[in-house]
């Protein structure tokens, strides 16, 4: 099996260009949801924001989304924009799960790993103006925006969740794909010198 890179963060960060760039360097594939589950996330975000209903319609879609993930994994370098730390970081804003619950070393058993999981970052300042109109006043945004204690636990969890911060304010996107590709690269190069010397 091939490996998996996810990439993590609020929306008008630059996720999906520097997906595609970084795929592009590493000879990857970006991950599409297939059309059963772009018709169950659609049933998914129409129910109320915040409800426990919404929160388990969305992870039962996580675990299908692995499922998919894992199989097009095994011959293929993928790319995912968004996955497990999304979600679980908008239930810790929400308060269904605790910030002490989500941990790198307790990943859930049900979803494969990532072997590199990144936080993409940029000023919120930034942010917002890369956003513009685009789906600003959707129930998360305008949380985001007018409740600060939601949005730094928002923030923590995905930090929790990933391995890395790389803040993308002042860098072009073929800058901050170059920084994830060598990322990947040490990784593999460690994960593989383990091997050698486990062998």
């Amino acid at each position: 099996m091939n490996s998996i890179i996810a990439l993590e963060a609020l929306d008008g960060v630059g996720k999906s260009t520097v997906a595609k760039i970084v795929a592009r360097k590493l000879n990857a594939v970006v991950y599409r949801p297939s059309s059963a589950i772009d018709w169950a996330t659609k049933q998914a975000i129409s129910l109320p924001y915040g409800s426990s209903e919404r929160s388990g319609a969305i992870r039962e879609i996580i675990t299908s989304m692995s499922k998919e993930i894992k199989l097009l994994a095994i011959s293929n370098t993928v790319i995912v924009d968004r996955f497990y730390a999304s979600w679980a970081s908008d239930e810790v804003g929400n308060g269904n799960l605790r910030i002490t619950d989500l941990s790198m070393y307790d990943w859930p058993r049900d979803l494969i790993k990532p072997k590199l999981s990144v936080h993409l970052r940029v000023d919120e300042d930034e942010r917002i103006r890369r956003i513009g109109t685009r789906d600003y006043q959707n129930p998360r945004e305008i949380k985001l925006g007018n409740d600060h204690s939601y949005r730094h636990r928002v923030l923590r969890g995905i930090t929790r969740l990933t391995d890395c911060d790389v803040d993308n304010t002042f860098r072009s996107p073929e800058e901050t794909a170059a920084i994830i590709s060598d990322m990947y690269h040490e990784r593999s190069m460690v994960t593989n010198y383990t091997l050698l010397a486990v062998a």
